[in-house]
């Protein structure tokens, strides 16, 4: 869905799309039971089909391309990125961060981040009130200006978007842009007629 959602948005503003793009997706490092506080993660590179116009063809590289990207974090070891920054010396980190945040110049190692966090199976409460929906989103990175963020809980699948004004008129764009990507989906699989409405039903009944 990701796939096809920015590939509209970049046919609508920049009237191509013929390159993929890199989401990079978080991965956490610290899977031990009964955390409930903090966390430990790293990211992977994963290839975006996003010059594809076939539905069909940007699922199954999608799911190619994410397979591909969490053999080569296991053979290279989960940590070794982390590792690396690890070392780098706080003052450039500093003067780098800085300089990707002012400089016009694209982030060349990402363009988005995807992140899909499993939640809790049961609704949770808190002083006393149910947790009917969960929404999370993650930040925005230098140099990236868009940000997909899926949480899955009691039986729902969150989606939030974060967007800066820079790479988005309105982020709303991104929600609009994924609903119409899940109808062409179902629509190329057989599973509903591709109408932006009937989409529209079956999403909010799939993610409810």
């Amino acid at each position: 869905m990701a796939a096809g959602a920015v590939r509209e948005l970049r046919l609508r503003y920049e009237g191509r799309s013929d390159a993929s793009l890199v989401a990079m997706v978080p991965v956490c490092l610290d899977s031990s039971p009964g955390r409930s506080a903090g966390n430990n993660f790293t990211q992977i590179p994963v290839s975006l089909p996003a010059d594809l116009g076939d539905p069909l063809h940007r699922v199954q590289n999608s799911r190619d391309a994410a397979i591909g990207a969490k053999e080569l974090h296991t053979l290279k070891g989960p940590e070794l990125l982390t590792r690396w920054f690890a070392y780098m010396p706080p003052v450039l980190s500093r003067t780098l961060g800085g300089w990707l945040a002012r400089t016009d110049a694209h982030n060349k190692m990402q363009n988005l981040v995807v992140s899909n966090v499993p939640g809790p199976r049961e609704q949770g409460r808190v002083s006393g009130a149910t947790i009917t929906e969960f929404y999370s989103v993650g930040p925005l990175v230098a140099g990236s200006g868009l940000n997909i963020t899926v949480w899955s809980y009691a039986g729902q699948l969150n989606i939030s978007v974060l967007a800066d004004i820079v790479t988005l008129t309105d982020a709303h764009e991104v929600t609009e842009a994924l609903i119409q990507e899940f109808s062409e989906i179902g629509s190329a699989a057989g599973v509903f007629t591709a109408t932006t409405d009937s989409a529209q039903d079956d999403y909010q009944t799939i993610v409810a």
